[in-house]
C-alpha cells in the first residue's frame, strides 16, 4: 500500500513542469524528463512533418530524427525562446534540409486522378477565403484533399510558412524565429502570397476536375 507521506509520484511531478523546466532535467540526464517531453509533443511534431513531406513513414522517422537532436542538444539548450519555438526550428530545418537532398517525395501530383465531384471547388474556394460557408462533412473532406494538395503546389519557403502559421497556429514572431532568416514582415507577406497563390491552385483544381 502507498505510503500516503510519500507524495504523488515523480512521473506526476515531472508532468506538471513546463517544458524549459523538462528540458534542464534532461541537459542533466533525467531520461524520465525526456519521455515526457517526447509524449507531449509526439503529434505535433509528426503532424508538422507530415505536412510538409506528405508520407506517414517519413513524417514518423523524421519526428524521430527531431527528437534524437533535442536530446543531443539538451545541454547545450538555452530557453532564450519557448521550447516550442526551439523545437519547431529544428524540425523545419530538418525538413528543408531532407526536401533540399531530394530525400522527400510528393505523395499526390498534381496530375493525378481526382474522384468526381462537381461542388467540391466550389466550397473549397468558400473555405480559401473569409466567408465560408455551411458545409457538410464529405465536402468538408473532399475540401481538405484539394487544399492538401493546393498546398503541395505552393513554393516550398511559402508551404513552411503556411504550416507553421495555420497547422501550428503559431505567431508571426515566433514563426520569424523558428525560420531564423527572416522578418515578421516578411513571414506576413510569405503567408499573404501562400493565400493568394492557393486561391490560384484551387482555381486551377476547379478547372481540371471540371474538365475532367
Amino acid at each position: 500500500m502507498p505510503d500516503p507521506k510519500a507524495g504523488p509520484p515523480k512521473s506526476e511531478i515531472l508532468s506538471t513542469q513546463t517544458d524549459e523546466a523538462l528540458m534542464a532535467r534532461v541537459g542533466r540526464g533525467q531520461a524520465d524528463a525526456f519521455e515526457i517531453l517526447v509524449d507531449r509533443h509526439t503529434n505535433s511534431v509528426t503532424t508538422f512533418c507530415y505536412a510538409f513531406c506528405r508520407d506517414r513513414d517519413q513524417a514518423e522517422d523524421l519526428m524521430q530524427e527531431v527528437f534524437m537532436r533535442v536530446y543531443r542538444n539538451a545541454r547545450s539548450y538555452k530557453p532564450v525562446a519557448k521550447f516550442t519555438t526551439w523545437l519547431y526550428r529544428v524540425a523545419a530545418n530538418l525538413c528543408i534540409n531532407e526536401a533540399k537532398k531530394a530525400k522527400l517525395r510528393k505523395m499526390v501530383s498534381l496530375d493525378g486522378p481526382m474522384d468526381a465531384d462537381p461542388d467540391a471547388t466550389r466550397i473549397v474556394e468558400k473555405m480559401a477565403t473569409d466567408d465560408p460557408g455551411p458545409i457538410t462533412e464529405a465536402e468538408r473532406r473532399e475540401a481538405s484533399r484539394l487544399i492538401e494538395r493546393a498546398i503541395e503546389a505552393l513554393p516550398r519557403d511559402q508551404r513552411v510558412t503556411l504550416i507553421l502559421v495555420e497547422r501550428q497556429n503559431l505567431p508571426y514572431k515566433d514563426v520569424a524565429e523558428i525560420l531564423g532568416d527572416v522578418t515578421v514582415s516578411a513571414v506576413k507577406m510569405r503567408v499573404k502570397r501562400a493565400r493568394e497563390n492557393l486561391r490560384e491552385a484551387l482555381r486551377f483544381l476547379e478547372a481540371a476536375k471540371g474538365g475532367g
